[in-house]
């Protein structure tokens, strides 16, 4: 559904006490959506696999042709494979339209 699409990736708070709060935009694509478990399967574009922390929630913006959605939530794991930088992205609360600012419903 949002597979091959843009996504803008946002620290929003860090979760450990003794961690550090990164500001940078990450930029990743959507490899592959899984509603059935809340999780997001992006590839990181630019960065290296060390720049997203697994101890902090982030903001999830998904850039598609006829709107701009966000989600929020944590990276469960990181890894490579076949070359591509991949992330697994918790999914909390499901998807917001930026400009309505109001809760979409998940989509088959």
């Amino acid at each position: 559904m949002y597979e091959g699409n843009p996504v803008d990736l946002r620290m929003e708070k860090i979760l450990s006490a003794d961690g550090i709060f990164d500001d940078s935009t990450r930029q990743c694509r959507v490899r592959k959506y899984d509603p059935e478990e809340d999780f997001i399967y992006l590839e990181l574009m630019e960065d290296k696999l060390e720049a997203i922390s697994l101890d902090a929630k982030y903001r999830c913006y998904i850039s598609t042709r006829t709107e701009l959605l966000y989600c929020t939530g944590v990276v469960k794991e990181r890894y490579c494979q076949e070359d591509r930088n991949l992330l697994k992205f918790r999914i909390e609360n499901g998807f917001y339209n930026v400009y309505e600012g109001r809760k979409m419903t998940k989509r088959a």
